[in-house]
């Protein structure tokens, strides 16, 4: 396999009726999916076998992990252990873009 550069500036979309996700890389081990949310809009909390990152590529939200909330916002990763339940909800005016990282398969 070769080198990849993924341009997400082409790639993101954004859906009135619901989150946009749509899977931008996967191999053996990893999955990256690319997150794009509307004001309003969420990802629902959950859980994960393995560790789960999530990168802030544009936009602010709010991290949900367990019954806290921080805001996040661009330039920041987020690195939520295995098994801790976590969400994201975009309460902010703009749109929200995340990069997702996961173990393939969780």
């Amino acid at each position: 396999m070769k080198s990849q550069i993924i341009d997400v500036q082409k790639l993101k979309k954004f859906d009135d009726a619901k989150r946009y996700q749509e899977t931008i890389f996967t191999d053996d081990h990893n999955r990256i999916s690319m997150l794009c949310l509307k004001p309003g809009q969420d990802v629902v909390t959950h859980t994960h076998h393995g560790s789960h990152i999530w990168t802030v590529i544009e936009g602010e939200g709010e991290l949900l992990s367990g019954k806290d909330s921080q805001k996040i916002s661009v330039g920041q990763i987020v690195v939520v252990p295995a098994l801790e339940d976590h969400g994201i909800r975009n309460a902010s005016s703009e749109n929200l873009v995340i990069a997702s990282i996961t173990a393939k398969g969780d």
